[in-house]
């Protein structure tokens, strides 16, 4: 597998310098590293030699972003290494391609809840996206609204607000 720092600052607690800038550079959080110590100790499957994980996002529930091409390779026949995951992490797992834009993502990570609108607002430090969501569907959120808009700003660089009508 392959992951975004190094083999050497994957079995280590440090992280080297190369990837220690790679990671700042890329806004990666220390807890996404510590995913991709563990997912790196979990899966040892020889059929996910070629796998790339791009991102490790969320809390409840984790958001595995990998190639599009790598998806069902993580997935496994019938779900075998997702349910290992998710019983090894004691948390709900959704594998994903690495979205092209940034309503692909939201399409990704909301597929289940029905939304009002995506709304482009225009102002004078840029654009400002504003996602609106039914009061009702706030409990059945797949990650928390914040959560969205720290992983929305570290993948697109983009601003966004998650309002519930």
């Amino acid at each position: 597998m392959r992951f975004p720092i190094c083999k050497v600052c994957l079995k280590n607690n440090i992280l080297c310098n190369a990837c220690s800038e790679k990671v700042k550079k890329e806004g990666i959080r220390s807890e996404e590293v510590k995913m991709y110590r563990i997912l790196n100790r979990i899966l040892k499957d020889k059929s996910l030699k070629n796998v790339e994980i791009k991102r490790v996002i969320g809390r409840n529930t984790l958001f595995i972003i990998t190639r599009k091409e790598d998806v069902s390779k993580l997935i496994g026949r019938n779900g075998r290494i997702a349910k290992k995951l998710s019983k090894e992490l004691k948390r709900s797992i959704r594998i994903i391609g690495q979205p092209q834009s940034f309503k692909d993502l939201i399409n990704e990570i909301f597929f289940s809840v029905p939304l009002l609108g995506i709304n482009v607002l225009y102002t004078p430090n840029g654009e400002k996206y504003k996602i609106r969501i039914p009061k009702s569907e706030r409990l059945r959120l797949p990650i928390s609204s914040d959560t969205f808009v720290s992983v929305s700003k570290s993948l697109f660089n983009v601003n966004v607000d998650v309002v519930f009508e």
